[in-house]
């Protein structure tokens, strides 16, 4: 697995200590590479710069599937990452999105939940301390969501409630 970081965060906290945090967060991940672009944090956008880097990635890469933000986040540049991305369909067979708090849900289906990676998910986000103040990255929201979803998906075991 390798992993696709588009700016180096420095909006969000200084640059080296968010760089670190990546490459925490990816060896937790189980990722044997990461590559951090200079995208500029909070502009990016999805114009051919964005494009044509990501598809210089996957040129290079050749993967099956690809992991990206959502195309309903809030958040400017996980948004603009996502469309970005999504140009890419024609090269890869699968794209999958995933939602964070920061996901205003119009589209259920959408969404793909790995439930059974959320621990490691998790650790990894914990990794990211410089960004642990902000509510989309809140582990506990984070966690919340996933086993929501799973509930919609049918993925959880249903109990039985009833009063005997």
């Amino acid at each position: 697995m390798h992993l696709l970081v588009l700016s180096r965060g420095e909006a969000g906290g200084p640059s080296d200590k968010r760089i670190s945090e990546c490459k925490k967060a990816a060896q937790v991940l189980g990722a044997d590479s990461i590559t951090i672009e200079d995208l500029k944090d909070r502009m990016i956008t999805t114009d051919y710069q964005t494009i044509e880097l990501i598809q210089a990635k996957v040129d290079a890469l050749q993967p099956d599937r690809i992991y990206t933000h959502s195309s309903h986040d809030n958040h400017q540049d996980h948004r603009n990452a996502a469309l970005a991305t999504m140009t890419l369909y024609r090269h890869v067979d699968d794209i999958f999105l995933y939602e964070s708090p920061a996901c205003h849900l119009s589209l259920l289906h959408e969404f793909l939940s790995h439930y059974e990676f959320l621990p490691i998910k998790l650790e990894a986000l914990k990794l990211h301390e410089t960004q642990n103040d902000k509510y989309y990255v809140r582990t506990e929201a984070i966690a919340g969501l996933a086993q929501y979803r799973a509930f919609q998906a049918g993925m959880l075991a249903t109990h039985n409630h009833s009063k005997s």
